[in-house]
């Protein structure tokens, strides 16, 4: 929705595809799940010859605009880095309920086509939920790092997206983005939908085990979050 707006360029994808320079979960086995290899994704925020040479790769790619969007799944690590090396730079965290993600974590990745050793067809739900907690953890932590942090939630934005998207575009000091794009289809991930809160559906596939087990590695992280535990099938 971001790239709609006028004075917003973005990339064709997320930004490690783009790079050589940018460390992904998956060259280590780990598809969307960087708490198992955090040491390996993680940058140095002094190291500018890579700011560098991701600059360079990136610079051919983006539109030309005063504003430019990077949405990577392993940027919850980079924030030192980021602020260091791509000053000024804007930080948007939305969060969203972790039963919900860790069960969207398991049902879209096939670790083994990664070549992962441990898991081939499925993560547990349970390391689903850690990726969820620590990416929830180290962004609070490295938030008071930076200058320029926003956070908002998936719930509050699909239930009241003009809001939330005026809270982003007046973080950046941009004018908001217009009525129309509230109300069209939005294809995300296959599907085709207006904005609406998806967390039901994914509810629905968790079993009452799998609601336990994440409660067990997330809960305290889900509670701050005031995230209630889910009935489960």
């Amino acid at each position: 929705m971001l790239a709609e707006h006028p004075q917003i360029g973005v990339l064709a994808g997320e930004g490690v595809k783009f790079s050589d320079a940018l460390p992904r979960p998956e060259d280590f086995g780990w598809q969307r799940m960087w708490c198992e290899c955090a040491e390996k994704v993680r940058l140095d925020s002094a190291d500018s010859a890579r700011a560098e040479r991701i600059k360079k790769q990136w610079s051919v790619l983006y539109p030309q605009c005063p504003n430019l969007l990077e949405k990577s799944i392993a940027n919850a690590l980079q924030l030192p880095f980021l602020e260091r090396q791509f000053a000024p730079a804007y930080f948007v965290y939305i969060v969203r309920n972790g039963y919900a993600v860790a069960e969207g974590i398991r049902r879209k990745t096939t670790p083994g086509q990664r070549g992962n050793p441990l898991y081939k067809e499925q993560y547990p739900i349970e390391l689903c939920a850690k990726q969820w907690a620590e990416s929830d953890r180290i962004v609070e932590e490295d938030s008071h790092k930076v200058e320029r942090f926003l956070r908002v939630s998936y719930e509050d934005f699909a239930a009241d997206p003009a809001r939330i998207a005026g809270q982003i575009t007046d973080s950046i000091g941009l004018e908001p983005l217009a009525d129309k794009l509230f109300a069209q289809q939005w294809k995300v991930h296959g599907v085709e939908s207006s904005i609406r809160n998806m967390n039901e559906q994914s509810f629905a596939r968790l079993s009452q085990q799998d609601v336990g087990k994440i409660h067990e590695v997330a809960g305290d992280r889900l509670e701050k979050n005031g995230y209630d535990m889910p009935k489960g099938e």
